[in-house]
């Protein structure tokens, strides 16, 4: 049989009261819970932030892919219409297309001097404007114009 070498029952309290003290003097002791709730609201103010950021991104692009709309059409109806074969003074509304664009052209005869005080005959000016509407009101409004020299229109 071993020699087993006993401890007393005071012995093993002490043993025991000098670990406590041990484990509580190290300094990560009670700091755990606060590290952990530091962690999550750097966190969280970070995913704010990051959320906001994207929110941003997503405006900008969406109102950029809309300005882009309008002015494709935009320009489709100033070609379509400055290369009619005869003018006549007139405003033309363009159907809304999928995208809630509508559009409109003004054609206005131009009355145009020369040095000489001589009048240039067959000048017009084409405007085409569009729009995007929501319901009652008009959002990214834009316009563009040009001249026309169309000997074949009507004075």
């Amino acid at each position: 049989m071993k020699n087993l070498r006993t401890v007393s029952p005071r012995r093993r309290i002490r043993q025991n009261a000098v670990l406590v003290r041990a484990l509580a003097s190290t300094p990560t002791a009670g700091f755990a819970l606060l590290e952990i709730l530091l962690a999550i609201a750097l966190f969280a103010m970070v995913s704010v932030g990051m959320t906001q950021a994207i929110d941003g991104v997503a405006k900008t692009t969406t109102a950029a892919r809309q300005e882009a709309q309008v002015l494709r059409v935009l320009e489709s109806v100033l070609a379509e219409v400055a290369h009619q074969p005869e003018f006549k003074a007139t405003t033309i509304s363009f159907p809304k297309n999928g995208d809630n664009i509508d559009a409109s052209a003004t054609i206005q005869k131009v009355r145009l001097l020369t040095q000489d005080k001589a009048e240039l005959d067959h000048i017009f000016r084409v405007r085409a404007e569009a729009w995007i509407s929501d319901g009652g009101t008009r959002r990214i409004v834009r316009s563009m114009e040009t001249y026309v020299y169309s000997p074949h229109s009507p004075i």
